[in-house]
């Protein structure tokens, strides 16, 4: 075992429990490689979200079971076959999402279920951007109308004569 591995092993020790947000698949992953492990205890209720997805609140001695069975999936799993890459995926999101932990700060979540990010309308932007700032209205690239003032020596300001 790395001394990397230990010393987050430690300190996720300390992590009381941590609520996991993944596809239902996932999940199944989780419990079919993490369960057989002796500190991997299944969550007493496992909700339902949106979307397949489930919720479970896993303490920190089943995130710990979690982590060596993932850190063992990587170094042993066979390339291609999908195991070392979900494996590999899970442990980092784990071990990113329990970084910089301090006890008086709020709960974890680990979100496994990335997502593309929202596409602003196509106008959203200049409506957003048509708002006056500073007092100066917004500069639209058209030339203002034709006034008396805009009249140069000898021409009349307004309608050309015919």
């Amino acid at each position: 075992m790395s001394a990397e591995h230990s010393a987050l092993l430690k300190t996720r020790a300390r992590v009381s429990s941590a609520s996991l947000l993944c596809h239902r698949d996932i999940w199944e992953f989780i419990t079919a490689h993490a369960g057989r492990h002796p500190h991997f205890r299944v969550p007493p209720q496992v909700a339902d979200e949106e979307g397949e997805r489930i919720r479970a609140a896993l303490s920190g001695r089943s995130l710990i079971a979690l982590l060596i069975s993932m850190h063992s999936i990587k170094r042993t799993a066979s390339d291609g076959d999908g195991d070392r890459e979900l494996a590999t995926t899970l442990y980092e999101r784990i071990e990113e999402s329990l970084t910089g932990l301090t006890p008086s700060g709020k709960p974890v979540t680990i979100t496994l279920d990335d997502r593309t990010a929202p596409v602003p309308a196509p106008n959203t932007l200049a409506a957003e951007s048509g708002t006056e700032a500073e007092g100066e209205p917004e500069n639209t690239g058209t030339p203002p109308a034709s006034t008396e003032q805009d009249a140069g020596p000898g021409e009349e300001a307004g309608p050309a004569a015919a």
